[in-house]
Order: C-alpha cells, then structure tokens, then sequence
C-alpha cells in the first residue's frame, strides 16, 4: 500500500495548539484516493490521538502484558560507574577471589598475570568501596559471514554485602551502552545462572552436546592415527591454527584468533592441562586440550579437521584404558557422528546431555544488522518492532532490506505505528517506502535470530513472535523471506575467559 508523506509534531493533548497542527496537517488528504494513512507516534502520543478522535484500527502492542506500564529505565542506585584503573587491580582481585578463584589457583595467576587490563573493567563503587565489578574480555568474531568486534562478560561479581540493590544490573547495562559506542554491536556472555541474564536481552545461540564415556567402550569408535603428539609450548600454535580453520570452516559465532591469541591460549591450558594433537596422512588432523583428575580425562576443546582426526582423538582418549575410568568431552549439536557407532553404544555406552552453552546480546540492532550478507539472488524488505524493556532506547520499528548480496538495516525512531482509515482520519505519512511492521519480537529472540541460533520460522513456533497481521500470506512471506535472509547456522564457539 502507499503513503504519501507528511511529517507531524504531537504535542502533549493538554496544548491546544496541537489540534490546529493536526487539522493542518489533514486539510490536502480530505480529497485524496487514499485508503488508509499510517503515522506514528511516542507513546505519550496515542492519547494525544484519541482526544483528537481518532479511530485507529490497529495499535502495535508490545510484548509486554496488558496492565504492565511503561517499560522500565534504569533503576537509581547510589552507585557510581567507572573504567578501573591500575590502581583499582587490588579491588579487583579482592572480589574476584572473593567470588570465584583463590589468588593461589593456576588460573587466578594466569589471568592476571597474562590477561588482566585495567582499563577493560568496569568497576562500581558504593561509599567510595568497590562492591562490584565485570571484566569485557575482546574478542572477533565470525557471525554470518562477517567479522565483528565484541565483548564477552566474565567475571560479573557482586560483594555480598552490596547485593539486593540492583548493582549488577546497571553494571551490564552501562557495559551494553559502552560496547554501543564502540562500535561493538554485540555482547556474548557464558552464563552461571541464564535465568537472571534471559530477562536482560540474551538469547542462547551455542548448545553443544555433552559425552560421557569409559575408554574401553571409546576403543570400537577409534582409529589409530598417522601419528600423534603431545604439546609442551607454544611453538605448535600454527599447527593447531590450520585444525581450528578447517574446523571452524562452515560454522558460525566462532572467534577468529591470531597469533597471540593462540599462544595465550595454549600457554594457560598448560599450565595445569595438556593439549594432544593427532595427524593424519595429510598432516595436522585434530587436537584436544585435556586435563586428567579423579581419574577421569576432561576436554575441554576438541576440534578435527576430518573425520580420520576425529577418530584419532577417540584412539587417545581410549588408550588412557587402565589410567582412567571416564572420558568426557564436548561436541556441536549439529555433530552427526553416531552415523557410524556401533549398535548400541549411542545408547548403552555413550552417555549424552544437551546444554545451553553460551549466551549473546544485541546492543546495538542496526550496526549489527546492517551491512550482514546474504544470497544474491534475495530482495525485499521485512519490518518488525523490537520491544527491548532492558535497554528501552532500542525499542522502535526496524526494517531490514535485502538487495545485492547485502542487509541494510534501518530503525524508524518510534513506539507505536497506527493504521487508520481515510474516512477516520487524514493523515500523515512516515516515507514512500517504509513497510509496516510485521511482527513483534523481544531483545533475546532478536539476538537468536541475529546470532543463526534459530530462523523466524523456528521462532513462530516456540511463539516468540507477535504478528502484527492477521493475513496469512503476508505471514508466509514474512517467514519465507526472513528465514532466506537470516537462515538458522552451525553454531560453535569455544572461549571461556
């Protein structure tokens, strides 16, 4: 459907001036062949509108419940927010001992002998006393095709004696504002508790199957390798890097890591681990970092560059058969390997669990969107309303356009889109070519569908869409063009610190 375009100020219903502007501003389209004009408005707006009376045939509600009121902004806590700074990292090592590792644990005197930068804390202080604290860990990603810089959250602690009052919360929150202006549209975070970031905006988008398995019953599924090597430096970083490329080559939200990366990575997996590395006739075929305790064999990262590496990496794991009573490691969820087990050994001397792994959060929709590719042979343009109670500054109307390979991404600064009949109302018109939205959807499954973790279809169907239509082929084609668009992927990611 058409609109022509007219802009309008609402003021607040109170002003009687706005009734003039409002008339004005109707006055060309009393004659025109218009059907129905569409305009928007702030909230505060919608009552402006009805004193005005106006009919609107449909409101875009949020996913909010009905009775539930404005969505929330910040809370006021009598805290302030800072960067840390060097002479903070006694603070900071307080509370991360307090909460997590002990100063005399590996891992303790790695990160901060190794990792720790001042500067990528944010610290929050209550009475001039650090009550709490989190650590943006950066990182590159891969997600759709397209490298992003981002920061993962670790170390979120809050001292117990400054927990109750909402510290945590505004803490994320600034880190999500800081990572915006940054030019980090994302945010990833592995969760202790998903239950308390799922109400901030997270969405899942690694789950990973967990196996568990004796070495005796690992032998059937293993096969030799060419040859095989055990890690004691850095030195075989670039060997590893070749099995994480050919691993990663097809998967989405993975990190891309460099040299240094890479070296620091292996430097704190030795530190009270090992790392194996298999070859086949071709040359590097797969690793796995893996520590040995209770005589149980834990990986921690396993990755093959075929399945003869994979297979490798199960022949070590059973040839630990006297030394260990269980192996355990980790697998993507799209992992197709019981394709050739033995009968029965899926069931009877594999033990498999499916967990969430990893969590991501949009802070940015539009620079995350925007630029993202997609098939060539895809145009056409999706509207929706992103309803974000978190971060309210993001709520809006988005549309993304698919045109020459590429998503461009825009946001119409409003809270509301009214539909109204001509005869009702004449109206305003917000852009030639402005779709209206189509449905709704909240931060986290915004983030899963950004992220590959799920397609819109899938979406519709745990119902975390709102359909702002009750037309059935405009649905359809919603779905078919946005699951084209954003298709679900192979989803795998590996960091934790």
């Amino acid at each position: 459907m058409h609109y022509d375009l007219c802009v309008a100020l609402l003021l607040h219903p109170l002003l009687s001036l706005t009734h003039w502007i409002f008339g004005s501003l109707m006055l060309p389209y009393k004659s025109s062949s218009l059907e129905q004009i569409m305009f928007a408005v702030h909230a505060a707006g919608v009552s402006n509108l009805r004193t005005l009376g106006a009919k609107p045939r449909q409101i875009l509600e949020t996913l909010r419940p009905k009775g539930a009121g404005p969505f929330p902004g910040p809370k006021e806590v009598p805290m302030k927010i800072r960067k840390a700074s060097a002479s903070d990292t006694e603070d900071v090592k307080a509370l991360w001992a307090y909460c997590f590792e002990k100063p005399t644990d590996p891992f303790f005197q790695w990160y901060f002998k190794d990792l720790y930068t001042p500067e990528t804390v944010l610290l929050g202080e209550e009475n001039g006393q650090a009550a709490c604290d989190l650590h943006r860990r950066p990182y590159t990603m891969s997600v759709r095709g397209r490298r992003f810089d981002t920061d993962y959250i670790v170390g979120v602690a809050t001292h117990p004696a400054a927990r109750g009052r909402g510290y945590a919360s505004s803490l994320l929150r600034s880190a999500f504002h800081l990572a915006a202006r940054e030019g980090k549209p994302f945010v990833t975070l592995m969760p202790s508790a998903a239950s308390y970031y799922l109400p901030m905006g997270f969405g899942f988008f690694v789950h990973q199957w967990e196996r568990k398995s004796s070495p005796e019953h690992l032998a059937p599924l293993g096969k030799k390798p060419f040859s095989c090597r055990v890690l004691t430096d850095e030195e075989g970083w670039q060997e590893l890097a070749r099995v994480y490329d050919a691993y990663t080559r097809g998967r989405n939200g993975f990190t891309l890591r460099d040299e240094k990366s890479w070296k620091s990575h292996i430097h704190g997996q030795l530190l009270d681990g090992f790392i194996a590395l298999v070859y086949d006739e071709k040359g590097p075929a797969g690793y796995m970092f893996y520590s040995l305790a209770d005589r149980r064999l834990i990986v921690t990262e396993m990755a093959f560059a075929s399945e003869k590496g994979r297979q490798g990496l199960y022949a070590f794991m059973a040839g630990h058969r006297g030394s260990v009573d269980e192996c355990i490691w980790y697998e993507p969820l799209d992992d197709h390997s019981f394709r050739y087990w033995e009968d029965g050994a899926e069931h009877t001397y594999i033990k498999n669990r499916s967990f969430p792994y990893m969590l991501a959060r949009l802070t940015d929709p539009v620079t995350a969107f925007d630029g993202l590719p997609c098939r060539e042979d895809i145009t056409g343009a999706v509207a929706f309303q992103l309803v974000d109670s978190f971060l309210p500054e993001n709520s809006g109307i988005y549309v993304l356009r698919a045109e020459d390979g590429k998503i461009s991404a825009l946001k119409e600064d409003v809270f509301y889109s009214l539909k109204c009949h001509i005869e009702d109302i004449s109206g305003v018109r917000l852009g030639e070519d402005i779709p209206e939205p189509s449905f709704c959807i909240n931060a986290g499954s915004l983030a899963e569908l950004f992220m590959g973790a799920a397609g819109l279809s899938e979406l519709e169907k745990l119902e975390k869409i709102r359909w702002l239509t009750e037309d059935a082929k405009e649905r359809a084609d919603v779905l078919a063009l946005t699951d084209t668009m954003l298709p679900e992927e192979k989803n795998w990611v590996n960091e934790w610190f």
